[in-house]
């Protein structure tokens, strides 16, 4: 609303919504939260999408779940996502419950940066109710600050995390400042200004091979749609792609950006592709749409090098769980342990070790049920991170180290 792309009229009838459901103040919230059961009970289930332009750029919003029940829906917005804005609670009490064991921004944090997202801005808000205490910020910040450094966020080193003050219901420090004597102590930008001066490395560019991790099919009008989040390479109306792993073949027809037709478009940019030549019930969430011909594989099997963080039971050959990478979720399992190394050296300390517990850091091979995109973490950083769940926790973060040509018979044979 503050940037335009809402106007009075739509927030006057989402605050009657919100009022019908007992949900006085969640009008903002309702913006995003689109379904009538995410609004009925007050919780975001998907990733929701907005779009709004500020000076220099044109931002796409995704809202992803909080909830400990959809961190899979998290994981499929994050993955799309290149700054993450950590949205904390300085309400007494609110901040405590989320960052302590079991919380729920622990994990967020730990997620983000696992999916390849580079810049942090945190924003410390409801400063308002808390009479804009510096005392308070200074606090929540002293426990964020360490927690984030070990998962590669800093702010004087690597200059890719920033703490922001706000009052996220009044706008204060989103796009505006705060009042003259309001906040005094803090004296740094406002997120819009952040987001419009961050600096994002170009890993990928329109020459490279095209990669669109798909996050679904739909049919409208008659026409089939594909859409997801172009990674690297360019397509342009008129242009075939193949969808991997099936090696389908279609013709764009036409491409639109925020609702908008383009003739092209690039990396970074959200986008739907009107197609022909293959249907709706032929794409799956973690397809990857690329160019005829190209560079990228399906594969069954990669190795790669795991973190072992929270699992009930130990790791060995045949423990199996949800691997999430891109846009991918797919069941997978532990082929072989190859060897237990050090974490901050890499030296080998055991080799071919029978199990793996918290705490330890491993080089593995994985098996997928199905093929799936994947590439080395050091040639396509994007499409190689990954992590795995199981029971509702995130057990193991990982990077792929290499892909395996080989069949699953001559790798059994080898296991």
């Amino acid at each position: 609303m503050e940037k335009g792309m809402i106007d009075q009229r739509e927030m006057d009838k989402l605050k009657r919504e919100a009022q019908q459901h007992h949900r006085e103040g969640w009008e903002y919230a309702y913006a995003m939260d689109i379904s009538e059961d995410e609004r009925a009970k007050g919780i975001t289930r998907e990733t929701g999408a907005a779009y709004f332009e500020t000076e220099k750029r044109r931002i796409t919003v995704l809202d992803a779940p909080g909830h400990k029940a959809f961190v899979p829906s998290m994981i499929g917005g994050a993955t799309q996502a290149e700054i993450c804005v950590l949205v904390i609670s300085s309400r007494t009490g609110e901040f405590e419950t989320g960052f302590e064991k079991g919380g729920q921004t622990r994990e967020h944090a730990m997620l983000v940066r696992t999916c390849g997202v580079r810049h942090m801005i945190c924003v410390i808000n409801k400063m308002d109710e808390m009479q804009w205490s510096q005392e308070r910020f200074d606090e929540i910040v002293g426990k964020l600050r360490p927690f984030l450094k070990q998962n590669g966020y800093e702010e004087q080193k690597a200059k890719n995390l920033v703490f922001i003050p706000i009052a996220g219901l009044t706008g204060e420090n989103l796009i505006k400042h705060t009042a003259d004597g309001v906040c005094p102590w803090y004296t740094g930008p406002t997120m819009m200004e952040v987001i419009d001066d961050l600096v994002l490395p170009e890993t990928k560019t329109e020459e490279d091979v095209l990669c669109l991790p798909l996050v679904g099919g739909y049919k409208d009008d008659g026409k089939t749609y594909i859409y997801g989040k172009v990674e690297s390479g360019s397509i342009a109306v008129g242009e075939k792609l193949q969808v991997l792993p099936t090696a389908q073949e279609a013709l764009v027809e036409g491409i639109s950006i925020e609702s908008t037709e383009f003739e092209k478009c690039f990396p970074g940019d959200n986008v739907h592709l009107r197609v022909r030549g293959i249907d709706e019930s032929d794409i799956h969430t973690g397809y990857v749409a690329t160019s005829i011909p190209t560079s990228l594989r399906a594969v069954e099997y990669f190795q790669a090098r795991v973190v072992i963080l929270d699992v009930k039971n130990i790791i060995c050959a045949g423990s199996r769980f949800m691997l999430h990478i891109h846009a991918a979720q797919e069941e997978a399992s532990f082929h072989k342990l190859l060897a237990k190394v050090d974490k901050r050296t890499g030296e080998v300390l055991e080799k071919e070790p029978a199990c793996a517990k918290a705490g330890d850091v491993v080089i593995a091979r994985i098996e997928i049920d199905r093929p799936v995109v994947v590439e080395p973490h050091k040639d396509f950083d994007k499409m190689g991170r990954f992590m795995m769940r199981d029971d509702g926790k995130t057990i193991a973060i990982g990077l792929v180290m290499k892909l395996y040509e080989s069949t699953k018979e001559s790798l059994a044979k080898k296991a």
